[in-house]
């Protein structure tokens, strides 16, 4: 069936119509026969209410011939109903506790109410058990339930009730008895064929066709299956009563099982009736009525039938021990009460479960641990102690309502089985054990092997070195230190010597204690780091460490060796001056061959602490450098200066000069200042005509130069109304290309308008007889915006009207003075 359904709810996306919320409330709709006008015009809201309303006419068998015909079941219908706003399921539920139904489909649930009208049980309304976390609990609620202590037990029923619905595609329990609503399915084979599916009646008998009413009610499957076998062998007499040289042969089965009537009272979330399936047990009922209140009891929950108690249900056999022993299957009329909680005790500390537990009169300390679910490995079990409530006879003997118990023990077997008997509202805590231990100690710093070791009776200092691996390198090798644990807790300091310890000193080698910890240490603790310095025209330089017998050419074959613009003449010895306070170091020079690796001078220079060594390098060695010709050069490309004196002019000879349509008014110098290229401003046409000009500059490693092609535009930015690329017009004037772009706006600054040629120098227009180059093609325009300046000119007035008045107030009081 769920195939099929899935089969058809995958065919509905392939709709023409868009598979939208309308679209399913349409199909709906058309699924369950529903007559709507045109709904092709109603919106959304509209066809919800018109769906809700057809469907709340339309009785569950009508739905059910519906549903059988497109494969769905109800759960995959009220699903694609709920997830498109209509509520299908409350509409269901209802129906299936109308008063003149003698009975409500199975798997179905009802709370019957004294009023006429009942509002049915949904998974949605059934309500959290009221055991929720904060919950307070009387007695506990200023004591301990701050640590967020909860009574055990109840947060089970917080989980929906169709969690913990019965499976009704099982077996028949052999001893479950048929009664009135039951399906029996008669089936008979060999020379007689027969297939009956017959509904147990009220009177609890099933009519059998051509031999009659059988009254089966209150008894087995089997037993059903051998009275009937013995009344249809009076009529059928090929079945011989299922005895030997039989030719036909009878088999008997339930089909849909009946719907009971139950009632869960007494301290429950949800009182009240049910309609549950026969299969239903006490802790289905308990479920769906949303289970215990935190004020009802779970241990005794008692089933009542014809007024007698007939069994009793002990919740925590189920949630502990998952034992349902006394989970009894219900009968219709049953009734179950939970009656209110009695006694209860807490537990905290060192236990699997702390939580708040409900004890039965004579359980006694030992049960209470076991519904702990035991102690930790850690528990103290020495002693337990309790905080009591004072009993309601003690409270007049007693000036207050608290007493503090402690119950010893001499071992863990006496805790587990204590007989100790336990007050309501006890508060029991188990201790940890503290962590101190009983033989350790610890070696850190620097062994090969530092940690944590047992500790033995007459172990020494030498003892601890040796099975830490002894000594890493670079101990130092003369002091060390042992701190070890006083009784009040705090820590007294040795020091000894471990070169001498490890050698067996006596008065070194220390006797340890428990929890002693021994610290080696590093030379570098006691004596700074010790380096020598190599800069300059050596491959690696740097800082290194000093090692003794040290030279200068150790250090420089360390350093990477000599680069090939090393000079060999002028080295400097830099030592550290500690005799003056007014030398900073001592200088020496010497020089070196070519083979400094096996020159005398550095071999015989022995280096100390903090020396420092520099290589000059070779003032006639030099890298050469290089500019960068690109664009409409004839001869473009990266060319290597000859000397220092090579000039702009030179280099563009050398590369051929201009092609014939390179733009030489454009073009453009970089050179590169405080690590940024910058451009200079550099005029081409005068440098090519007179190599004296002053524009014919000295070049510099890293100049690039650039020529580009002729540009016909001039380009306006800023504060105009139209910002554009102009064509270049000959001769034009400023105003002409203002123009062109709009004009200016009026937050433009028109006295400080910026023209920047193409080759970086800016523009100025003079009213002379002499005027300025004209604005050449592929120069730019800039108009600014204005700055509005603050006025002073109020403020100052102020000041000073404050000022005078200030003046004359103190003119006034002294000639009043002086009067």
């Amino acid at each position: 069936m769920r195939t099929n359904a899935n089969n058809n709810t995958s065919s509905l996306m392939k709709l023409s119509l868009p598979f939208n919320s309308l679209a399913i409330l349409l199909f709906i709709v058309n699924m369950l026969g529903i007559p709507i006008f045109d709904h092709s015009h109603n919106s959304l809201a509209q066809t919800k209410e018109e769906v809700e309303a057809v469907v709340s006419r339309m009785s569950p068998d009508d739905i059910d011939k519906k549903l059988k015909e497109y494969n769905l079941t109800r759960e995959q219908a009220i699903q694609l109903a709920r997830e498109n706003g209509v509520d299908l399921e409350s509409y269901l539920t209802s129906l299936s506790v109308q008063p003149t139904k003698s009975e409500a489909p199975q798997g179905e649930l009802q709370v019957i109410k004294p009023e006429n009208i009942t509002p049915p049980i949904t998974l949605e309304n059934i309500e959290k058990p009221s055991a929720a976390k904060g919950v307070l609990i009387p007695g506990f609620a200023d004591r301990i339930q701050a640590m967020g202590l909860e009574p055990f037990g109840y947060s089970i029923f917080k989980y929906p009730a169709s969690t913990f619905e019965p499976v009704l595609n099982i077996p028949t329990p052999p001893s479950y008895m048929v009664g009135p609503g039951d399906e029996i399915i008669l089936s008979v084979w060999g020379d007689t064929k027969l297939y009956y599916q017959l509904t147990i009646n009220r009177e609890g008998s099933i009519i059998i066709p051509d031999v009659g009413p059988i009254n089966i009610s209150g008894l087995t499957i089997q037993q059903v299956r051998e009275k009937l076998l013995h009344r249809m062998t009076e009529v059928f007499s090929s079945l011989r009563n299922g005895q030997r040289g039989a030719t036909s042969f009878l088999d008997v089965s339930l089909g849909k099982l009946r719907t009971i009537q139950v009632f869960v009272l007494g301290e429950v979330s949800k009182p009240g009736g049910y309609s549950l399936s026969s299969l239903s047990t006490m802790l289905h009922a308990l479920y769906l009525s949303g289970g215990p209140t935190v004020n009802g009891s779970l241990r005794t929950i008692n089933l009542l039938r014809d007024n007698k108690v007939i069994a009793q249900l002990d919740f925590y056999d189920y949630a502990i021990k998952g034992n349902k022993t006394n989970d009894v299957r219900l009968q219709d009329g049953d009734i179950l009460f939970v009656p209110p909680v009695q006694k209860r005790v807490a537990i905290v500390g060192a236990v699997i479960r702390p939580a708040i537990y409900e004890l039965k009169e004579k359980e006694q300390l030992s049960d209470l641990l076991s519904f702990a679910g035991g102690i930790h490995v850690n528990a103290y079990t020495e002693r337990v102690h309790i905080e009591r409530l004072v009993p309601y006879n003690q409270r007049q003997q007693l000036k207050k309502d608290i007493l503090d118990l402690d119950i010893p023990f001499h071992s863990v077997n006496d805790l587990q089985t204590s007989s100790f008997l336990l007050e309501d509202g006890d508060i029991v805590s188990i201790f940890s054990i503290t962590n101190y231990p009983y033989n350790r100690v610890t070696i850190s710093g620097n062994v090969n092997k530092p940690g944590t070791f047992a500790f033995t009776e007459g172990m020494r200092v030498r003892d601890l070195i040796i099975q830490a691996d002894s000594f890493a390198r670079n101990t130092f090798m003369e002091k060390a230190t042992l701190l070890r644990l006083l009784p009040n807790l705090r820590r007294e300091i040795y020091q000894f010597n471990p070169q001498k310890a490890l050698a067996g000193d006596t008065t070194e080698n220390l006797l340890l204690t428990n929890e002693d910890q021994i610290i080696i240490y590093q030379e570098s603790v006691f004596f700074p780091e010790r380096y020598v310095t190599i800069y300059g025209a050596v491959k690696k330089p740097g800082q290194y460490p000093r090692y003794e017998k040290m030279t200068v050419s150790d250090l420089v074959i360390l350093a990477g060796g000599l680069r090939e613009d090393a000079n060999l003449e002028n080295w400097e010895l830099a030592r550290i001056d500690t005799m003056s306070l007014e030398k900073y170091a001592i200088i020496q020079k010497f020089n070196v061959n070519s083979q400094y690796w096996d020159d005398p001078t550095t071999k015989q220079l022995i280096l100390e602490d903090f020396d420092r060594v520099n290589v000059p390098m070779n003032p006639k060695y030099k890298h050469p450098e290089q500019v960068t010709l690109s664009g409409y050069f004839m001869y473009p490309g990266v060319y290597s200066l000859k000397g220092n004196g090579e000039r702009l002019r030179d280099i563009i000879l050398r590369a051929g000069g201009f092609k014939p349509d390179a733009f030489i008014p454009g073009a453009q110098m970089y050179r590169t200042v405080d690590g940024s290229r910058r451009l200079v401003p550099i005029n081409f046409s005068e440098l090519i005509d007179n190599p004296h000009s002053k524009s014919n500059i000295a070049l510099m490693d890293g100049d690039l130069i650039n020529v580009p092609r002729t540009v016909s535009v001039v380009t306006i930015t800023g504060e105009v109304m139209t910002p554009a690329a102009v064509l270049y017009n000959k001769h034009a004037s400023l105003s002409y290309y203002l123009d062109q772009a709009g004009g200016l706006t009026d937050n433009a600054d028109s006295k400080r308008i910026v023209v920047r040629l193409p080759n970086g120098s800016v523009w100025k227009e003079r009213w002379s007889i002499i005027p300025d180059p004209d604005i050449l093609p592929g120069s730019v325009i800039t108009v600014p915006k204005k700055i509005e300046k603050e006025n002073k000119t109020l403020p100052i007035i102020r000041d000073w009207a404050t000022i005078f008045v200030s003046i004359a107030t103190m003119m006034v009081a002294i000639v009043q003075i002086t009067k």
